[in-house]
Formats: C-alpha cells, structure tokens, sequence
C-alpha cells in the first residue's frame, strides 16, 4: 500500500486521501453525512471495498448486529453480541468474508452513529475500540481497515489506544439554503467585455435563454447593458488573469426577479444555461434587496415591470 523504499512512489502515495486517514489511526468520525459520503466515494474511487450502514432506523443494538451481519456478511452462527462482533471481525481482517484481498482495503461506514450512542453509549464506544484492534491486527496481513462514523459526539473513550480523530475532509459542502419570497427583489448582475453593439445583442440573446429559468421563479425584468463605472472595470481588468479583449469595455447586465425559490439554485441554473447556450460572461454577481428598505425601494425603481400592479414601488 505505502512504500517508504522508494522515495518517489512514496512522495505520491502520501498525497493519497486514504493515507491522510491511516497515518492517524483506523477510526474516524464526521460532522455530517456530506463529509462521510465525500469520504466513501474518495475510498471508493481508490479501490476500498466499502461497507455503508445506515445506523439511523435502529431501535435495539440487536438492529445494530443485524446490520452488521448483513452488510458484511458474517455467517449464519454470529452470536450478535459484542465478543462475537470481535471474533467474526478478526476474520474480516483475514480476508474470510466481508473483505477482498483484491481491494485495496475495507471500509465500515456507519451514518446516524448517534443512534447508537444515544441507546448505548458504552456499546457505541466498545464497537470502536474492536473495530480499532482488529484493524491493527488486519494491518499485520498487509490489510488496511477504517471505521468511519457520522457522529456528533465528540468525547468517544480512545479506541485501540488511540482517539477517535475527526477524519479528513478534502471536498467542500454544498451551500447552505439561501431562500428567498416575493418580498425580495433579487438581482443578478452579468459582467461581459464587449463593445457597445455586441453588448447589445447578448442582451438580445439573454431574453429566449433564460426565460424558462427565470419564469420558474417568478417575475423578471432585463434590462438594457450599461458601463461599469470606471472604478469597477479598472479593479476587474487588474485582476483578470488576462488582459481584456481589444476594443471591448466592461459591461453590466441587471436581471431582476421578484419570486420565491433557492437564490443558490437559481444561481447555479443561471450558469449551467449560459454556459450550454455557449453565452460566455466573466462575472455573475447576486445582489438582494430585502422586503421594506430603502434599497429595494431604490432598486425596484429601475424595473418597471416588478412593481406592483397599481404601480406602487414598495409595500407597506
């Protein structure tokens, strides 16, 4: 798995993500379920075979045994108890079931772990440390074993003499819900490098592209291109990893919504769509305008067509 003889193979295979985990024991615990499948999938991809159990239905620690025995596949005699969890592990390790000598290691992941530790606290420890101790024995066959844990508890009693060790997280979580009603206005601002009739028509364009999109959510409004100010572009083409197009100027494109969705989705459908219709743009900025300001009031007075059907600005 890692050797240290070759200092150039073993360069590589420490920027691995499963020597990130193994280097600081065989039993880890995540936050949240995100992290725990970010997790799995990068072991997957390494060629683990991985055991995934969902801890939350249990009731009895006898489901907790059942799980067990089912993912892992442990013979029909398993006493399903904890000394019989240690004896039937010890085979995992050697490869007689619920592993592949093929793989590149086994991976028990238990999401919702503080069921278990919510019934059974001493249990929800014990299962660790058995799993820790059978894992270094696994590792005398060559056999790399992790345990990892979707667990908001933070004070587990050492497992194997070593701590439960919050695993690594090496991939970003989505982004929190941003709702928002039609109270909001919300404002989405496209950045392009254009000259003044190209501005124009990518304007055009916007109109039967995004339509569907936005209708989604509510009711919008394009308005015509207009120049950054002079301030904006020069801070944009300073930072513009090259430099802007010959004969082009910054641009701004206000897309106003007033509805009720995800702004994170709304955002992310604004892009995939651009980009599938080949629309090309440099930045997309997200501005909102709450219920009752002074700001919305200001903002929704350059989108006619979002104001109210009496045509008031702001509502009381």
């Amino acid at each position: 798995m890692f050797d240290p003889t070759d200092r150039d193979v073993f360069n590589e295979q420490r920027q691995r993500f499963d020597w990130s985990l193994l280097q600081n024991g065989n039993v880890h615990r995540y936050d949240t379920a995100f992290q725990l499948d970010s997790a799995c999938a990068r072991l997957t991809d390494l060629g683990y075979l991985v055991h995934r159990i969902d801890a939350h239905p249990w009731t009895t620690v006898a489901n907790m045994h059942t799980a067990f025995a089912k993912a892992m596949s442990f013979p029909a005699y398993y006493g399903r108890n904890l000394d019989a969890f240690n004896d039937v592990l010890s085979d995992v390790a050697r490869f007689d079931y619920g592993s592949d000598p093929a793989s590149s290691g086994t991976v028990l992941a238990i999401a919702g772990y503080d069921t278990l530790a919510g019934m059974d606290r001493r249990t929800a420890g014990i299962v660790l440390d058995i799993f820790a101790v059978q894992a270094r024995v696994a590792a005398l066959y060559a056999h790399p074993m992790l345990c990892l844990i979707e667990s908001t508890v933070t004070d587990y009693p050492a497992v194997g003499g070593r701590p439960v060790y919050f695993g690594s997280v090496w991939d970003l979580g989505p982004d929190p819900p941003a709702p928002f009603h039609d109270g909001y206005l919300v404002e989405n601002v496209l950045q392009i490098y254009a000259d003044e009739a190209t501005a124009s028509e990518y304007v055009a364009a916007l109109h039967p592209v995004l339509a569907d999109t936005l209708a989604a959510f509510g009711r919008w409004q394009i308005l015509n291109p207009v120049l950054a100010s002079a301030r904006t572009a020069a801070f944009y083409a300073q930072h513009r990893p090259t430099p802007p197009p010959p004969g082009t100027r910054l641009w701004e494109i206000f897309i106003g919504l007033r509805g009720a969705g995800d702004h994170t989705i709304l955002g992310d459908q604004l892009v995939h769509v651009l980009s599938d219709a080949g629309m090309h743009f440099d930045q997309l900025i997200t501005r909102f305008h709450m219920a009752g300001t002074e700001e919305r009031r200001q903002a929704l007075s350059h989108y006619p067509d979002l104001r109210n059907p009496d045509g008031a600005i702001e509502e009381r």
